[in-house]
């Protein structure tokens, strides 16, 4: 097995214990495929999927690798990425589960993640770029059709047009230089218009890298 899979299964099992059980948020998606099976890898027996709505992309796949529950759309006023996040962290509270998230390296540093999303309790794909997620993806097996979703442009999930038209290598890259892991040189394969846009979305959810702000000691 990819060490890295070795890696953060051992995590999973270390942070969340021998007992506790772990709901996966999934959309259907390469992320979520990923961070279901490696939990499930973890904890057998003790984990489960949770969509919100009657038609999750991709079912059979996550039905082969474990349980999937189905959860009712809350009707009512209010943004629909809150609701959701709503629904799936009631229903973990009743499960008495933690509550897993499936945001990659990549989202974490851009900021492309909604703050009701910051309700979840672990993060174990957070060490991983998003190019190195798609990579896994492809070892574990899970299919071309969820791997292929993925470079599709879906708003509700923060990636626009735009963002699905630009490489995940090349989003890769240039986080990686805007954190010092990479020279400036390499910047070079973007083009203007890209590289103004990723700025643009890297500067303007830089706030969210210190949250929760704390006052001071009084």
């Amino acid at each position: 097995m990819d060490p890295r899979l070795v890696s953060i299964i051992g995590w999973i099992q270390d942070v969340v214990g021998p007992e506790r059980k772990a709901v996966v948020p999934v959309s259907g998606g390469s992320d979520s495929a990923l961070c279901f099976w490696l939990c499930e890898q973890a904890l057998p027996g003790r984990t489960s999927a949770a969509y919100i709505g009657d038609k999750l992309p991709h079912c059979a796949w996550f039905e082969a690798i474990g349980r999937v529950e189905l959860l009712p759309i809350i009707a009512g006023h209010g943004e629909p990425d809150t609701l959701r996040w709503a629904a799936t962290i009631s229903h973990a509270h009743k499960l008495r589960a933690r509550l897993i998230g499936s945001r990659n390296r990549t989202e974490d540093i851009l900021g492309t993640y909604s703050l009701p999303s910051r309700v979840v309790s672990y993060l174990p794909l957070a060490g991983l770029w998003k190019s190195d997620v798609m990579d896994l993806c492809e070892i574990i097996g899970v299919p071309e059709d969820i791997r292929e979703s993925s470079r599709k442009a879906d708003p509700d999930c923060g990636r626009p047009v735009e963002m699905a038209q630009i490489p995940f290598a090349t989003v890769d890259r240039f986080l990686q230089v805007r954190i010092g892991e990479r020279p400036q040189s390499d910047l070079d394969v973007l083009g203007d218009d890209q590289l103004t846009y990723l700025d643009g979305i890297y500067q303007r959810n830089g706030y969210k890298a210190k949250l929760p702000l704390r006052g001071p000691r009084c």
